[in-house]
């Protein structure tokens, strides 16, 4: 059986598949406007697409797939801004084969971003910043700097091992040692921690692979159990700048359903992380909105929120199955809203939470609905600072309106209170 891809215009679709002549194209006289349908062969339910889809894909613009299955062996790399992946509905079918041996960003996802920013450790911030401050400073060389560069701030925590703030600015201009940015910024970084490089401390990574305004729309992706060694996540928004995921299925056994990383204004509505064994996770993301989704995991947290992910609304969701914790705002997540969200009963051996807010600054949790939680100490809603290199404190958490079943010993942890 053909596989369809639809291109937004005849030149591109010539250019991407490089067996058509432009010049033969332009004398059918189609109409630039109008979409161009171009077939290859390969999809008979058994070949691998891989190859011809990253074609596609590569040429950039709107990519349309037909109503068939897709088999698919390595990453597709979204590479090119403005791309839209449009399927036709659940019949839109991305199955991929996960092999055992494994390297990031190449067979270790279905769907990605350049995920190239963190093979460069962060450059050294040397002062603390202020909300409204508009310049920094940086001992190393900037001479690569230019006004309109995206950079990404990050704190890294040497004892949770990761980011615990983070935010993006644009270079205004560079005055060695100043970096000044465009707009004031609206995060404070304390630069307390140590400064080891790539492993503690205040630094920024220069976004070199921007892609902006991708889009995945209306289709499913399926990672079959091949075991634990063999997994792999279906969509990861890595390093990325306006990316919309709508009507999107990510069906994903041991990796994460849907992912993003170091990403600015990821919006995904009315889609479905599907995890068996990994949840769907929001790491280090600014500007997110995750809004009429569902999301499952049999055998872990249903939605995480994590890392510094900042400035968020996670409104209108349903957790329809987790197991010892429903949803988990951690280390560092602040400044957003998590409201309006039902969260069915989460399974445990031991006790299960509802939501855990962990090192958590200016959010609101409001107006949910858990329904209960397997353990003798089951609790709906702990609020916690947590301690890593420096105390992560919780503060300006609100609670209000949150309603339980009765499936919870506590609805409240202790210390924890409804109004904080």
């Amino acid at each position: 059986m053909d596989c369809v891809i639809t291109f937004f215009n005849w030149a591109e679709a010539a250019l991407v598949m490089g067996s058509l002549n432009i010049g033969v194209m332009a004398r059918l006289r189609v109409p630039a406007a109008l979409a161009a349908t171009l077939t290859f062969c390969s999809c008979d339910g058994q070949n691998d697409d891989t190859a011809a889809v990253q074609r596609a894909v590569d040429g950039g613009g709107v990519v349309k797939f037909a109503p068939r299955t897709y088999h698919l062996s390595r990453t597709i790399v979204i590479r090119t801004s403005n791309t839209v992946i449009q399927g036709a509905g659940p019949q839109t079918l991305f199955q991929y084969q996960a092999g055992t041996i494994k390297t990031q960003c190449v067979n270790d996802r279905v769907f990605t971003t350049p995920c190239d920013i963190e093979a460069r450790p962060p450059r050294r911030i040397t002062n603390a910043i202020s909300i409204g401050d508009r310049s920094f400073s940086a001992p190393d060389d900037l001479s690569d700097l230019q006004s309109g560069d995206w950079l990404i701030i990050t704190d890294i925590d040497s004892v949770i091992g990761d980011i615990v703030n983070t935010d993006w600015v644009q270079v205004d201009s560079v005055s060695d040692p100043v970096v000044h940015v465009r707009t004031p910024f609206r995060t404070a970084f304390a630069n307390a921690r140590e400064w080891i490089p790539g492993h503690s401390g205040l630094g920024f990574q220069r976004v070199v692979s921007l892609v902006q305004n991708t889009e995945f729309r209306n289709f499913n992706i399926a990672v079959p159990d091949a075991g634990v060694q063999a997994a792999a996540v279906g969509i990861s928004v890595y390093a990325a700048l306006h990316t919309t995921i709508d009507h999107v299925v990510a069906n994903s056994f041991n990796a994460q359903p849907l992912y993003s990383r170091l990403s600015k204004d990821l919006t995904i509505t009315v889609s479905e992380g599907l995890g068996h064994g990994v949840l769907s996770e929001f790491a280090s993301t600014v500007d997110l909105t995750l809004r009429d989704d569902q999301f499952s995991e049999d055998d872990a947290a249903g939605l995480g929120l994590d890392l510094g992910t900042a400035f968020f609304d996670v409104s209108g969701n349903n957790i329809d199955m987790s197991r010892n914790i429903g949803a988990y705002l951690l280390y560092g997540v602040h400044d957003g809203m998590f409201n309006g969200n039902q969260i069915a009963r989460v399974g445990s051996t031991t006790s299960a939470n509802g939501i855990l807010a962990w090192g958590t600054q200016n959010i609101s949790i409001s107006d949910n609905y858990l329904a209960g939680g397997d353990g003798p100490r089951s609790t709906g809603i702990s609020v916690r600072s947590y301690a890593g290199e420096v105390t992560i404190p919780s503060v300006d958490v609100t609670l209000s309106g949150n309603t339980f079943g009765n499936g919870w010993v506590l609805d409240y942890e202790s210390g924890t209170k409804p109004g904080n």
